[in-house]
């Protein structure tokens, strides 16, 4: 018998698979947020995918005792809203995406996205939580984030934008694809304003909330930080009238349709100036033990591989 939740589900994919918004490009009303950097700058080379884009300053202190003032209500992972000793109000999710996201992050801002600091905390205490202490690993992500004057500016949508029909915004689509995220909703998106510009913008496009990431893609309730499902997912099927195809399960396939070999190759190449060490890097801080990391970055590369190598 299928689950009273997941019925519910289908039956309300059922009447919005297919249906989505026109794909064109938007003039914003942030001011500099149509600056073609808004969204990707070119990234200087070494880039610490420990630490990330906030570095150690910025990271929030395990020994320090937070405390929840609100639990997650919805989505896939649990989580809790939490402030910390300084006062400073954090967004904390556990797993199974918690890992993945911080990541995802990692290598999209090693590629040139732009990104916020989130940080991976994997033994912290808290009071107020509904678990013992100490708690679970989790992701943390700080809401008013003191990095470049940076504030938050609304949500923005994969389908209406300044960079539709850009490499830029093609890539990143791409790369979503690889991690295996179908999850692709306006709301996981946040647009921010900074007080000066940085990494050539004073206004970022950021992909957010990137915990469904290393499984695969779905509709409802696709499994993600799954090394088993990740491994055996294919990327891409075949070529059809000079656009890719992917094996892309999701509401959003409309995002994948017009993706052409040159897209696949331009982001290929950037994941594949990535370093040894940015990868493992990048899964040290995600808290993953090396032989786990290693499987996760060799079927990475196998996918890197593939782009490289697709065609007319």
């Amino acid at each position: 018998m299928i689950p009273f939740r997941t019925a519910l589900g289908i039956l309300a994919l059922s009447a919005t698979v297919g249906c989505h918004p026109p794909i064109r490009p938007i003039v914003p009303d942030v001011r500099g947020a149509a600056v073609s950097a808004a969204l990707w700058h070119p990234p200087e080379r070494g880039r610490d995918l420990y630490m990330g884009v906030g570095g150690p300053r910025l990271a929030p202190d395990p020994r320090d005792r937070f405390a929840v003032i609100a639990v997650k209500a919805g989505g896939f992972s649990e989580g809790y809203t939490v402030l910390d000793g300084r006062r400073r109000e954090w967004s904390v999710k556990f797993p199974p995406e918690a890992q993945a996201e911080v990541v995802a992050s990692r290598l999209l801002w090693g590629v040139g996205y732009h990104q916020v600091p989130i940080y991976l905390l994997s033994d912290w205490t808290a009071t107020g939580a509904k678990g013992p202490n100490p708690q679970r690993p989790a992701r943390f992500r700080a809401k008013d984030i003191p990095f470049a004057g940076m504030k938050e500016a609304g949500g923005w949508s994969y389908y209406q934008n300044p960079f539709v029909g850009s490499r830029e915004l093609a890539g990143l689509i791409v790369l979503q694809v690889m991690l295996g995220n179908s999850d692709l909703k306006d709301e996981q998106n946040m647009l921010y304003e900074l007080k000066a510009p940085r990494e050539g913008a004073r206004v970022w496009y950021v992909a957010r909330d990137l915990g469904h990431s290393f499984g695969r893609s779905g509709l409802i309730d696709a499994p993600r930080n799954d090394i088993e499902e990740f491994e055996k997912a294919p990327f891409i099927t075949g070529v059809r009238d000079g656009h890719v195809q992917f094996a892309f399960d999701g509401r959003h396939g409309a995002l994948v349709d017009r993706i052409t070999p040159a897209d696949v190759r331009w982001i290929c190449e950037r994941l594949n100036e990535l370093t040894d060490r940015q990868w493992r890097d990048a899964f040290r801080a995600g808290r993953y033990e090396p032989a786990l990391a290693n499987r996760f970055i060799r079927r990475m590369k196998a996918k890197i591989a593939e782009g490289l190598a697709v065609s007319r």
